[in-house]
């Protein structure tokens, strides 16, 4: 027998010929004609040089030389998806390019150790990375990004693949300085009416602020609409007003000593910073695929 002779494809046909003993059933499992998979097994027989199964117009069962191929072709196919399974582990060599949109909070605490991990295993594969503001992350893959890491509704959309990487809690604030806004906060229960209030332009936290401002029947004072966590808070921390601010952002903050965390004000979810991409571009790229699997 010439075993450099045999195909994978014409193991796997035996194979599951054994299992149905049945050509009709056996051809349609592997989606070929019934005389192609005929011919198939015509051919090992010619090649091992053994009748390898018994055939009448009621049954197929194997001979005894048909057994011995049998684990023969078992165990050359588990090999194989060994070999590739062992393949894929040590990590082919991708090159491309790969475009990552990220949130400067996200781009700050969380990209460096994936994208470290990632570029030690592919250095092949080139990284174009832009921060920025966003409320919608999802847009920014309509925009052509392979990839968004920001704040994500815990809801996946169906066309949408994400990966949760952390959950933030986030904290009301209001300024240390002796100013006219530490004034009113500091005297229970806060008249929010008469505070100042600086909020994001759109997006969950300010549609949970609004929600809570109409149950509580409060014309609110806005001071500002602003986009970014950061310019949110030096406003804080200039007296102007009281905010809504992620705790790791107020902790990473160079003024957070001239703020206050503020325990009355409306009840926040947290929010969610993760990874998203398109499933279609996750099943069909390589390089996305790539980045998944470095993500814990």
């Amino acid at each position: 027998m010439d075993a450099f002779s045999l195909d994978l494809q014409s193991l796997r046909l035996f194979n599951s010929l054994t299992r149905h003993l049945h050509f009709g059933r056996a051809s349609t499992e592997c989606k070929v004609s019934p005389s192609t998979f005929t011919r198939v097994i015509q051919r090992l027989e010619e090649q091992v040089g053994h009748q390898l199964i018994q055939r009448d117009h009621r049954s197929v069962q194997l001979t005894p030389a048909g057994e011995l191929f049998l684990q023969f072709s078992q165990e050359t196919l588990l090999r194989w998806q060994d070999l590739s399974d062992q393949l894929e582990e040590q990590g082919p060599t991708l090159c491309g390019h790969l475009s990552i949109f990220a949130t400067v909070t996200a781009s700050l605490n969380f990209l460096p150790q994936v994208l470290g991990r990632f570029r030690k295993t592919y250095p092949s594969i080139h990284l174009q990375l832009e921060t920025g503001y966003i409320v919608d992350a999802r847009q920014q893959l309509n925009e052509g990004f392979d990839v968004v890491v920001a704040a994500l509704p815990r809801k996946e959309s169906p066309d949408h693949e994400q990966r949760i990487i952390r959950s933030i809690p986030m904290k009301t604030i209001a300024p240390k300085t002796d100013c006219e806004v530490s004034t009113i906060v500091d005297k229970p229960p806060i008249d929010w009416q008469s505070v100042p209030l600086i909020l994001p332009t759109s997006g969950g936290t300010r549609t949970a602020i609004e929600n809570w401002l109409n149950r509580e029947r409060i014309q609110p004072t806005i001071y500002s609409e602003v986009e970014g966590n950061e310019a949110a808070i030096s406003l804080i921390a200039l007296g102007c007003g009281v905010g809504f601010v992620p705790q790791l952002v107020l902790e990473r903050s160079p003024v957070q000593s001239e703020v206050k965390v503020v325990h009355d004000g409306p009840p926040l979810e947290d929010i969610h910073i993760g990874f998203c991409t398109r499933k279609r571009k996750l099943n069909n790229s390589p390089l996305i695929r790539a980045l998944w699997s470095t993500i814990n």
